[in-house]
């Protein structure tokens, strides 16, 4: 074979070779869609859409945190526990980062809005990104964090969760058990 030969299927089978994308994070211009999920750069979270019954009757769907390597699915955090997506499968549904409202789960057809951080951030957010910890955040341009699922649990705590209260107006932080959709 011939060095043209050799370097044209050098070529070739670079081109073959996908973009190095990281599957921990969403930008702007790439939203989160049914039935894709994220997974932490360690392999131990996932986030995406599930559906926490096997009843085909019921057909709703969440976007949520879960250990990844776990047989039965675990899950650590939800998004739009109030507010299921009811669309079997949710095709036009997407997670995404805007500039004005932070992280947004929405359908893209109707326009409904079933969650969103409701950030303002002048000059936008850039990233959210699920980290080692199982914590999902939002980080503006310059790479400040506007918003963490951590700051918001459900019914999980997870280690290195903070748990705050604060002592002026004697709050605490809350978690609210939930099973599924029928607890």
């Amino acid at each position: 074979m011939g060095l043209a030969s050799l370097s044209t299927l050098l070529l070739l089978l670079l081109s073959l070779v996908p973009l190095c994308t990281s599957s921990d994070r969403l930008a702007p211009a790439k939203p989160l869609i049914f039935p894709d999920r994220m997974v932490s750069s360690n392999g131990v979270f996932a986030m995406g859409f599930f559906s926490p019954t096997n009843n085909s009757s019921i057909s709703r769907f969440y976007i949520g945190i879960w250990y990844n390597n776990v047989p039965e699915r675990t899950v650590v955090w939800v998004a739009n526990r109030d507010d299921p997506i009811t669309a079997t499968p949710p095709p036009s549904t997407t997670l995404a980062v805007t500039n004005l409202s932070g992280l947004v789960l929405s359908d893209t057809t109707s326009g409904r809005i079933y969650w969103s951080t409701r950030n303002v951030v002048a000059g936008g957010a850039s990233s959210a990104v699920l980290l080692n910890e199982g914590n999902l955040i939002l980080r503006s341009t310059n790479g400040t964090v506007l918003w963490q699922s951590f700051d918001h649990p459900t019914d999980t705590i997870l280690p290195g969760m903070p748990f705050r209260v604060n002592y002026r107006t004697r709050l605490t932080g809350r978690l609210v058990s939930w099973k599924g959709p029928e607890c």
